[in-house]
């Protein structure tokens, strides 16, 4: 991830560990969509439940953790954007946390 943005020179970083809150979000929108997702399948599928546990319980892990990967891009933009909007900085100042 770049440091600062090439056109507007506003700094992405403001401490060591600034997005570990995108990592809870990014966490709480994967958990919440997998389960929704997953209920939603059963619904339109039922026979699903015919397939062993252990299989099962292999894809929806392999699934869980490829969307919470695409995904966390996408968290770091949006907490980016929430700490800009609740207390935006000056481009080319890195503000202190």
């Amino acid at each position: 991830m770049k440091q600062e943005c090439p056109v507007c020179r506003l700094a992405y970083f403001r401490e060591s560990g600034y997005f570990l809150g995108a990592m809870f979000l990014n966490f709480i929108v994967s958990a919440v969509l997998i389960v929704v997702i997953y209920s939603l399948l059963l619904l339109v599928a039922p026979k699903l439940t015919d397939i062993s546990t252990n299989p099962r319980f292999l894809a929806w892990m392999a699934f869980a953790v490829i969307f919470s990967l695409a995904l966390m891009r996408h968290s770091y933009s949006l907490w980016l954007s929430i700490d800009y909007w609740i207390g935006p900085w000056k481009p080319g100042v890195r503000p202190q946390g």
